[in-house]
């Protein structure tokens, strides 16, 4: 009988906080997932410890699981619970390289779906990287992206307001940056930092041809997260109470008229055009 997953990490904090966000991103792609044919690919870009893919894995063993993780700045901490869960799971299959640079052979299959829940932040170049996928994916793949939305001036992972640059920023918030990566033991996290927009999204899908659809519910789903997950309430608690005062004020349900530029977060579902 194959060990628990927790127990490859040592630590419980990082732990919790996989846990979390596994959890969030489950909500977010079961259903693609469910609808999945016997046999159908699956590609994670930026799997970090391997954990997500893991519990997928156990959920739809009858399924092909591929995930990406060169284990950028801001991540090292990952790697050794990456190593540990790769040794557990052998039907897994994790490449060392970022999406940027990853082709497949001429001889292996495309991918039904590839995902990347709050990863699209951190990459190197993020454009890129869609027109990447756009050649991974099978003729009736999907890709799904969720992730902070930087129109919106306000950075999640330091809890802090974004001032007009990103320079300026780090200037008058460096003792709030430098202590959030000291804690959480990810050095080089605010520079890993692409500030992607959905208008910028928008624009490039339609430039390379590809469809894509915003959810316009995500405001309302993440203030719904600040009442339902302690551990993400903690890390965003400077927003904590505004959220549970907009949600008081019935915000939640004005919220999924707005346009999805307007949101704080991003759920982009993109097709290749004419499918």
């Amino acid at each position: 009988m194959s060990q628990p997953l927790q127990s490859h990490f040592s630590d419980p904090v990082l732990l919790s906080r996989i846990q979390a966000e596994a959890d969030f991103a489950l909500s977010e792609i079961s259903d693609y997932i469910n609808a999945l044919p016997v046999g159908a690919r699956v590609l994670e870009i930026g799997c970090g410890t391997g954990f997500l893919l893991a519990r997928l894995s156990e959920l739809r063993p009858d399924l092909e699981f591929v995930g990406l993780e060169p284990i950028g700045g801001g991540f090292s901490s990952f790697e050794r619970t990456l190593d540990r869960i790769t040794m557990a799971f052998p039907k897994l299959t994790i490449h060392r390289t970022p999406v940027e640079d990853f082709t497949l052979a001429p001889d292996v299959s495309k991918f039904h779906f590839v995902f990347s829940v709050n990863v699209f932040e951190h990459l190197q170049d993020w454009r890129t990287a869609v027109t990447r996928v756009a050649a991974l994916l099978a003729p009736k793949g999907q890709m799904l992206v969720p992730c902070p939305n930087y129109l919106i001036p306000y950075e999640p992972h330091f809890g802090i307001p974004i001032l007009i640059t990103s320079g300026l920023t780090k200037k008058v918030f460096a003792h709030r940056i430098s202590e959030v990566e000291e804690r959480t033991n990810c050095s080089g996290l605010w520079d890993s930092i692409n500030f992607i927009s959905v208008p910028a999204f928008r624009r490039h899908c339609r430039a390379i041809s590809l469809d894509v659809i915003f959810d316009r519910g995500m405001l309302a789903k993440m203030v719904e997260r600040l009442g339902t997950d302690p551990e993400f309430a903690a890390r965003q608690s400077g927003i904590a109470g505004i959220a549970r005062l907009f949600r008081a004020l019935g915000g939640t349900r004005v919220s999924r008229l707005l346009p999805p530029d307007m949101a704080p977060y991003m759920k982009a579902h993109v097709r290749l055009r004419n499918i």
